[in-house]
């Protein structure tokens, strides 16, 4: 992935151009990050394929396969080299994951979701409170969640300096010129990848959360597939691990 310096305005044709060959590129050199997508994919085929569910279950189906959207998404993003859009798709699945561990543990809390009313309308201040007075929490993964989720929501989610400082790029050369990139670019692949591996490990604790719904409640899926999916989890961390120390000091580290 190389980056283009452009003097003026970038039009929709060439925007569209360069996000199609980004994607090759992706697809090319992304073999290891292909195989992680496909064995998540079907992670999420299996609760997902042919099924029938409760009407008082249907919410938490509906919660599910948004996640499985943004899944899709995020990573599309990744391969366009859209860092920002696909952290903030992440973030929404996130949200989507704290909402269903409290409707999982409290069913008939789904009625206060419908109508955003109390936890649902402040749910990560009601989750905060939680952690800080040490009450018991509907899920484990809800605080490292919500620790991702906050870092996710300056980085990637609003018009604040934090979602720019990345964005811009000093252009070699005289006079001295500032450059606003529409493509974030990896300083290098193992920078590249541990993003990938980023997005992959956060759809693996989102699907987490469901995963003793899927197994215990509805048994949609048996035990392995939880054993399944912590396993691929335990590979993705491995994988960052071995990285890390590959990714220049300056580069783009993003949900490390």
């Amino acid at each position: 992935m190389t980056s283009q310096v452009l003097r003026q305005p970038i039009d929709i044709v060439k925007f569209i151009g360069i996000e199609h060959e980004q994607v090759l590129v992706s697809l090319t050199n992304g073999s290891e990050e292909i195989g992680l997508i496909g064995h998540l994919q079907g992670l999420y085929n299996a609760p997902m394929s042919n099924i029938t569910v409760d009407e008082n279950e249907f919410v938490l189906f509906q919660l599910l396969t948004f996640t499985h959207y943004h899944f899709l998404y995020a990573l599309a993003c990744h391969m366009r080299c859209h860092l920002s859009e696909s952290f903030a798709s992440a973030r929404a699945a996130i949200d989507a994951a704290l909402i269903a561990a409290q409707i999982i543990h409290d069913r008939a809390s789904q009625v206060a979701y419908a109508q955003r009313t109390k936890p649902f309308d402040k749910l990560n201040r009601h989750y905060k409170n939680l952690i800080r007075d040490k009450k018991p929490l509907p899920h484990a993964l809800v605080p490292d969640l919500i620790a991702l989720h906050d870092k996710l929501s300056s980085f990637a989610s609003h018009a604040d300096v934090a979602s720019f400082v990345h964005r811009v790029k000093r252009v070699d050369g005289e006079p001295f010129t500032m450059a606003v990139q529409y493509f974030q670019f990896a300083t290098n692949k193992a920078e590249r990848q541990i993003h990938g591996l980023a997005l992959l490990h956060t759809f693996v604790m989102v699907l987490d959360v469901f995963a003793n719904f899927l197994v215990e409640e509805v048994k949609v899926v048996p035990s392995q597939w939880r054993d399944e999916l912590h396993g691929l989890g335990g590979k993705i961390e491995r994988r960052r691990d071995e990285l890390r120390p590959l990714v220049p000091a300056d580069g783009v580290t993003g949900m490390q």
